[in-house]
């Protein structure tokens, strides 16, 4: 703190609230993150509020006086208009339509600002990582649903109402499951960590995966991704089949991404990215078999986020510090 009593630097908190965990940072006006945190999504509207305003508590309190908090921003996962509002939240539950920004601000005291969680891991890329002086990107996040980013001359396109980039909501198999979204075959139903543990209980049930089904004593309902995982680097053949599997649908999504933006790189990020020297060779194979005249075109980049998890609340803090310095 400064001889006056003021703060001697400034930041901004970021949140990033996916479908699973919701985690925050502090940065500062040079990049630099002076506290992290992470804690569970809570099942509904209230709760998500709740939390949010929990984390910022938490990490303000990390930091102390010596340093001035600007403002929030809050990445969120579904479509955010152009207002801040949360319209649709198919993997949060009760979340439909929630103003996080109007009803965090009395809170906070410091002003809130609010965009889809991929936009603003997005940004992070932009700023510091795999989409630094990229003219056309996709981002796209995989974890318990997919979302996604637009990137046109380095910077994130939202669309006429602020909700573009959502390729998890193609439908790739009219014909398939029922997405958390309410519609079928989704590409979300297949290449997420949810379409994994999908796939994984289908071929359970069909009687594959003996060797997790007699871990499981039978309870194939109760498989999950990690165990076909941890199962198919230990080199059982039907888990890596589920992989293989597994890593086509994330390649069907890409080439039509790709064809119909054709982006210099695609960015994964997400939780399952831990995992992408598992899935990469995979995809990467799949994605140039399936990419219409991928021949004839200069190699579409595939690279996981260099900002790792914490991109979506680097990116969150990266936009309230923009708005509130303009």
């Amino acid at each position: 703190m400064n001889v006056d009593g003021t703060a001697s630097e400034s930041a901004s908190i970021g949140i990033d609230i996916g479908g699973t965990k919701a985690l925050g940072v502090v940065l500062t006006r040079d990049g630099r993150i002076l506290a992290e945190e992470k804690r569970p999504t809570p099942k509904n509207g209230v709760g998500i509020i709740e939390c949010a305003f929990a984390l910022f508590e938490s990490l303000a309190g990390k930091v102390g006086n010596d340093i001035n908090i600007e403002g929030l921003g809050v990445g969120i996962a579904g479509l955010v208009d152009n207002k801040g509002q949360l319209r649709r939240a198919p993997n949060l539950v009760d979340a439909d339509g929630l103003e996080l920004g109007r009803s965090l601000e009395p809170l906070v005291g410091v002003p809130v600002y609010v965009d889809n969680d991929a936009n603003c891991a997005a940004r992070a890329e932009i700023a510091t990582g795999a989409a630094r002086n990229v003219e056309q990107a996709l981002l796209v996040t995989l974890g318990t649903g997919i979302g996604g980013a637009l990137i046109s001359e380095g910077t994130v396109v939202r669309g006429a109402d602020g909700m573009a980039g959502e390729p998890g909501h193609m439908m790739v198999n009219p014909a398939g499951p029922t997405c958390a979204c309410g519609m079928r075959g989704c590409w979300e139903s297949y290449a997420s960590g949810t379409g994994l543990t999908n796939l994984a209980t289908q071929s359970a049930s069909e009687g594959r995966l003996t060797a997790i089904a007699e871990q499981l004593e039978g309870k194939t309902e109760e498989i999950t991704g990690e165990q076909v995982t941890s199962a198919a680097r230990q080199g059982d053949e039907e888990a890596i089949q589920v992989i293989d599997t597994y890593s086509w649908w994330i390649a069907v999504g890409l080439a039509n991404c790709a064809g119909l933006l054709d982006p210099e790189i695609i960015i994964l990020g997400g939780g399952l990215i831990e995992e992408w020297d598992l899935f990469g060779p995979r995809v990467r194979t799949a994605f140039d078999k399936l990419l219409i005249g991928a021949d004839q075109r200069e190699t579409v980049r595939i690279e996981p986020a260099a900002a790792g998890e914490s991109a979506g609340a680097i990116g969150a803090a990266m936009l309230a510090a923009a708005r509130t310095t303009n």
